[in-house]
């Protein structure tokens, strides 16, 4: 049967760590960049030069490895060094900084240009204290050393992870000898010509920008005005196409506040402050203002409004840190910077045994949860306007909404809109995406006759979705679970750590590797992915609750999978699925009246479910023995 699935666990890859007595060990990629003539611009203008490099590491370097999801170890000087656990986005990172330098470079003085070197090692290294040591450190800092102004030079190591990833050229450098390093290193060089393309193309847009703006108030004069719009975009080499959709809540993160009377604990409310930061730019639904930039507002008593206005944001996330060994309490609040309204608030307690793991675990928390608020504060401003105002974002919200009611009418009245979002934006990944999911719910809540059909043409609108955006976590984690349905098992686990591998704090991420996990027998592991998801989100929608169930069934975890799916099955009540578990339950707990009165109702809602069908997806037939059992105790034939 074709009914049912769900979601993800934990893990990144490249960042499994083991801990030694120095610290843990995990694999890494390291990006070492320095400044080209620093000494030398130095000597001419101090001042101008470090108001310079300050300017340059808050408005692009800071930004840039947030997005591809790196972390500043440590800036001495002129010097930078970032961690990433991915090779492909360390480069795409260190590609993206050197054409944005070059961009800001257009129409500095050549005096006052700064460029960067950039080396790139991928190895083993050791984590103590929040640096990072070893011999891969090593040598990045020293292919820096080999690479010209502006220029991107990796390692053989680093090479092999990106070469058929990431659309640039490569130049083979051969084997070279490296300072303090006892083996030749084969180097690779990124085509300078890649590099400077990107931003001579935008140099030369915004000539055309400006001439076009001219051309274009010249038009409007002689009467035009109407032309305006496709001139410029023609002028630019642009499509006419219709625009994607780019309104998304803007959110700053505020430095929490340490209320220890010990100012040196100022690094863990730094630190967490940091984290919650770059773990909420993982939610592309989101524009997270950088951490650099909010920075220099550490305490300054500003009217909310006001920092709102300053940093761009509609909404702020403040907080508070109250530790007490061996405990710590952290407040969240979420604000409205328009209104000054103060629209979610949360805390979170944690144990204090390692101080990294705990910055960690709560920053995920934190950023899970708040960008679940936030998509429902943004759905009930876009239920106020009317249906007149309604753009493509608009749409989405109203369509997801709409799907996550889980009944037939309301999923048939979601499609419908997600292919009229599709038709006014093609290029809108999330739009194909939550297509996708619809799709997929249409033929496993049992509202399809031909659920085989919907679950490829799920398949098919997820990969359109990741053409489009590789980074789509929704399309990976719908692919996810069309795999499972299909019995692909480990096409869908791949999917499925894909998705956390890009964002580790979604619940849907969450969800979909919970469901793989279930239905290829590692129930514990299933158990701990799906109670993370719902602590991040309680309204995952029904499925992602009934996989729930069904582990806590196959566990004997008989109170808890009663108490959760009566939950859901009050929320959810045509859903069909939920009866059949919890009647299960029921049967196993020794209520017999309970499991025939709720296993007659499933029966009325779906009636051609019998024991060959339901759970023929476990990967491991003793399993589906298992719920056979307990759905045969229940009076399932």
């Amino acid at each position: 049967m074709l009914r049912h699935s769900s979601g993800p666990s934990t893990s990144r890859s490249n960042s499994i760590a083991t801990t030694g007595s120095n610290g843990s060990r995990r694999l890494a990629t390291i990006l070492f960049a320095d400044m080209a003539g620093y000494s030398r611009l130095m000597r001419a203008d101090e001042e101008q030069t470090l108001t310079d490099l300050r300017a340059h590491l808050a408005e692009l370097v800071g930004p840039v490895v947030e997005r591809f999801h790196g972390r500043i170890v440590k800036t001495v000087g002129d010097g930078l060094f970032v961690e990433f656990a991915s090779a492909v986005e360390a480069l795409r990172a260190a590609v993206e900084l050197q054409r944005g330098m070059a961009e800001r470079n257009v129409g500095v003085p050549e005096g006052r240009r700064q460029t960067f070197r950039i080396g790139l090692h991928m190895g083993d290294v050791i984590f103590s204290d929040s640096d990072v040591y070893g011999d891969t450190v090593n040598v990045a800092a020293r292919l820096q050393g080999l690479a010209e102004p502006g220029t991107i030079v990796l390692s053989s190591s680093t090479h092999e992870q990106v070469r058929d990833k990431v659309a640039v050229p490569f130049r083979d450098l051969g084997r070279r000898s490296l300072k303090n390093i006892d083996r030749p290193v084969r180097a690779y060089s990124v085509d300078p010509v890649t590099l400077r393309s990107a931003s001579s193309i935008r140099s030369r847009s915004r000539w055309a920008i400006r001439a076009g703006a001219a051309v274009a108030v010249a038009i409007a004069l002689a009467g035009g005005a109407y032309l305006l719009a496709p001139f410029l975009r023609a002028w630019n080499g642009e499509s006419t196409a219709l625009p994607l959709p780019e309104r998304r809540p803007s959110v700053a993160v505020l430095p929490f506040a340490n209320q220890t009377d010990d100012p040196e604990r100022d690094y863990f409310s730094d630190g967490l402050t940091e984290d919650i930061t770059a773990a909420l730019g993982r939610f592309k639904q989101l524009t997270v203002i950088s951490h650099a930039a909010v920075l220099p507002y550490r305490d300054k008593q500003l009217p909310v409004a006001q920092l709102g206005l300053t940093l761009h944001a509609r909404y702020l996330v403040s907080g508070s840190i109250r530790r007490v060994d061996p405990r710590v309490r952290v407040v969240v609040q979420l604000t409205d910077a328009t209104t000054g309204t103060q629209l979610w608030a949360d805390k979170y307690d944690d144990q204090l045994v390692d101080i990294f793991e705990v910055q960690q675990r709560i920053a995920r928390r934190v950023a899970g949860t708040l960008a679940t608020s936030l998509q429902e504060i943004e759905l009930r401003q876009s239920l106020r306007k009317p249906k007149a105002d309604l753009d493509a974002y608009d749409l989405l919200l109203r369509a997801r909404a709409m799907a996550a009611t889980a009944t037939r009418a309301a999923n048939r009245q979601a499609r419908e809109m997600l292919e009229r979002v599709t038709k006014m934006s093609p290029g809108y990944a999330d739009a194909h995406a939550e297509l996708a999911e619809a799709d997929f719910q249409r033929a496993t809540f049992g509202w399809s006759e031909f659920a085989s059909d919907d679950v490829e043409a799920a398949i098919r609108e997820a990969r359109t979705a990741s053409d489009i955006d590789d980074d789509c976590v929704l399309a990976h984690s719908v692919l996810a679970r069309a795999y499972t349905a299909q019995q692909k098992y480990e096409l869908g686990l791949a999917e499925a750590d894909r998705a956390l591998q890009i964002n580790p704090s979604d619940s849907d991420a969450l969800a979909a590797r919970a469901a793989v996990l279930l239905w290829t027998g590692r129930i514990d592991e299933s158990i701990d992915a799906a109670e993370f998801a719902l602590r991040l989100n309680d309204s995952l929608g029904p499925e992602a609750t009934l996989n729930l169930g069904l582990a806590y069934l196959l566990e004997r975890r008989l109170t808890d999978a009663i108490r959760l799916l009566e939950t859901a099955r009050s929320r959810y009540p045509a859903y069909p699925l939920l009866d059949f578990p919890l009647a299960g339950a029921y049967a196993e707990a020794g209520r017999a009246a309970d499991a025939t009165d709720v296993l007659s109702e499933g029966l009325r809602k779906d009636p051609q479910l019998t024991l060959d069908t339901f759970g023929s997806r476990f990967q491991d037939e003793a399993l589906k023995a298992r719920l056979g059992d307990s759905l045969r105790k229940a009076g399932l034939r």
